[in-house]
């Protein structure tokens, strides 16, 4: 690896060009040596969480390495915030806390620590945007949506640093209007990056601006989607437009990159050396590779506020551990991410439904619905929010009420409301679907 001399000096301040370079040797080593490392650090983060964290002292005995992981009980948001002060490590000093939170889907506040001395997961996170191509060093586009990642009140200095030492210029998802999005391609043609980053959401109604204006945009390296369940449709006008695949990158702010898409396109590489993750079924069984379930991580890196058998809140499916990827890297893999626990929707006769079918639904049935927005408030309720254009015609809401009963069941309640802007979340995300009745969010 090389790096330029702006850069070596900030990755010789910590640990990371070393773990960057470990990372990069260890994701082509074979499986068992990939699974055999991830293990030691359990024992590592076990041994220290039983005795330094009072949560874990209580739940963690006779738990030795992870072939005893199913036996921990999940740790739920719920526990995070009832348990708050029990879960700091006793033995690490204030100064290596670093406060944080999550809005999460329903835009409820969890307040958790992150670990400062971890650079191990930040990079896991730098091989994850290696897997496009794309070089430490190169320069690259973000657009999000988070104020304490944007830091709109910075100053010169801090802005410089992120431009022409870290490289990468930051975008407001807040500002999506045409202006704003003319101004953006603007930045980009002139800053000229390698990759692009940003909400599925974003990217898109940008991706949309330059389709429709017939512009050139040159990202030689491709596009990472993160933040947001990334759609079919999106990923295909977004490749559309930028003439680039798109990559899908799984993460969150509790635990940060979980597994990225590589240049094979077939599922998303886990970071099996900075984390563990389970699938777990409706039963609360370890699901089979193949069945859809909820995600729970644990992560291997967090030492001031361990999060073990962490339920994130969203649901995906594990790859076949025997299935080999083209691309060489070695790690275990995810099928797929389907969404938020939040975003399945119950039927009142059982039938339960995901974002994706939404989506094919409102953007391919019926014409002028821009946005969306599914709220089920209970499981006879759907309150469904729209941001239209001028193709738009009210007459087709009685169809819509319609096959959504047909779907769901004839005691489903169906409010449509046309509106002229979806509220996001604080961190700048659109959510698509919203369930109190989600099988999963419990």
């Amino acid at each position: 690896m090389t790096f330029p001399t702006s850069q070596l000096l900030y990755i010789f301040k910590n640990n990371l060009y070393e773990n960057l370079k470990f990372s990069l040797k260890l994701q082509l080593s074979e499986r068992n040596a990939i699974l055999k490392f991830q293990n030691e650090k359990f024992i590592k983060l076990l041994h220290h969480a039983k005795k330094n964290v009072p949560y874990y002292s209580e739940i963690l005995n006779g738990i030795n390495d992870i072939n005893d992981l199913a036996e921990i009980p999940f740790l739920t948001k719920h526990i995070v915030k009832e348990r708050n002060n029990d879960l700091k490590a006793t033995n690490i000093p204030l100064k290596h806390f670093v406060e944080n939170s999550t809005s999460g889907s329903t835009g409820e506040s969890m307040h958790f620590f992150s670990y400062k001395p971890d650079d191990y997961s930040e990079a896991c996170a730098i091989r994850g945007d290696m897997l496009t191509g794309w070089k430490y060093g190169e320069k690259k586009v973000i657009v999000w949506g988070a104020s304490r990642d944007l830091d709109l009140h910075e100053g010169f200095k801090q802005r410089l640093i992120k431009k022409y030492i870290h490289k990468f210029e930051l975008l407001s998802s807040f500002n999506l209007s045409i202006k704003d999005i003319g101004n953006y391609i603007n930045q980009i043609k002139i800053f000229e990056p390698s990759i692009i980053i940003g909400y599925p959401t974003a990217l898109f109604l940008i991706a949309e601006y330059i389709i429709d204006n017939d512009l050139s945009v040159n990202i030689p390296k491709g596009v990472i989607s993160a933040g947001e369940t990334l759609y079919d449709f999106q990923r295909t006008t977004i490749e559309k437009a930028f003439h680039q695949k798109v990559f899908n990158r799984y993460g969150c702010r509790d635990v940060f990159q979980i597994a990225s898409e590589c240049s094979a396109h077939n599922g998303l590489h886990v970071s099996a050396d900075h984390l563990i993750v389970e699938i777990i079924n409706d039963s609360g069984k370890v699901a089979l590779p193949g069945e859809m379930g909820e995600i729970v991580v644990t992560d291997l890196d967090n030492y001031a506020f361990p999060m073990i058998r962490y339920k994130i809140g969203d649901i995906g499916v594990l790859k076949d551990p025997e299935f080999e990827c083209g691309c060489g890297v070695k790690l275990p893999m995810l099928e797929k991410v389907e969404g938020r626990t939040m975003d399945v929707v119950v039927g009142t006769n059982g039938n339960r439904v995901s974002g994706n079918f939404w989506t094919l639904f409102f953007r391919h049935e019926f014409e002028g619905i821009e946005k969306f927005q599914v709220f089920q408030e209970d499981i006879n309720i759907i309150n469904l929010f729209f941001e239209v254009n001028a193709a738009y015609n009210s007459n087709s809401e009685s169809k819509i009420k319609k096959e959504i009963r047909l779907l769901l069941g004839d005691e489903i309640d169906v409010n449509i409301s046309v509106v002229d802007e979806i509220i996001k979340t604080e961190t700048g995300k659109h959510r698509w679907i919203i369930s109190n009745v989600s099988p999963y969010a419990r």
